[in-house]
């Protein structure tokens, strides 16, 4: 997998893209590597668990209507591009004779309302067919406006942890922070250590 620097035209807009390439075997049995990147690069921009698995399904769609028609021994080549909270997939094939789904067929009503929106492009010259999908994060920054906001597990686990311990004269005492203490502040510590030493 080749992560590109994003282009000049990219840093004329608000947000720079990244770009990543990634080329497999033209068979089944590798779709899953497309599929577990593209839910990786969309955990990135913050999408929910029902956009992520929107975009798995998109992208299986998209490389099983490609694969049909591979060239025996090619590659399915899949080109990712991250910028701001959209995420474009582009899938590529090697075929003889390149088709796309049809835009009244049952399998573009699929990976639109899986994807939102998609495109195709057939190159009978390069004896190529690709199928694009652009996905945007509806929820993406909505639901954190704040630099502090909790963005992983990670970062919730350790946030409850941090109310567990909060002093009272930082924010007052949280609901989590009584419950742990037993509505007794967080000074009990050195009153422990006095009587201790007593």
């Amino acid at each position: 997998m080749t992560e590109v620097p994003h282009s000049a035209e990219a840093e004329q807009g608000d947000q720079d893209s990244d770009v990543v390439e990634l080329g497999v075997p033209a068979r089944t049995a590798y779709v899953s590597v497309l599929r577990t990147t593209a839910a990786a690069l969309a955990a990135r921009l913050d999408f929910t668990l029902d956009e992520i698995e929107d975009l798995r399904i998109a992208v299986d769609e998209a490389s099983a209507l490609l694969l049909h028609q591979a060239v025996a021994g090619s590659q399915l080549q899949c080109r990712f591009e991250l910028a701001g909270d959209e995420l474009t997939v582009a899938v590529t094939v090697h075929s003889r004779n390149p088709r796309v789904p049809a835009r009244n067929s049952f399998s573009w009503t699929v990976l639109t309302a899986l994807a939102g929106h998609v495109d195709t492009l057939v190159e009978p010259e390069h004896q190529r067919a690709t199928v694009t999908l652009t996905k945007r994060g509806e929820t993406a920054g909505l639901a954190h406006p704040s630099g502090s906001a909790v963005r992983t597990l990670d970062d919730a686990r350790s946030q409850r942890s941090r109310g567990h311990r909060k002093h009272t004269g930082e924010s007052g005492t949280s609901p989590e922070g009584n419950a742990a203490s037993g509505g007794t502040s967080a000074e009990l510590p050195p009153r422990g250590r006095g009587a201790a030493e007593k």
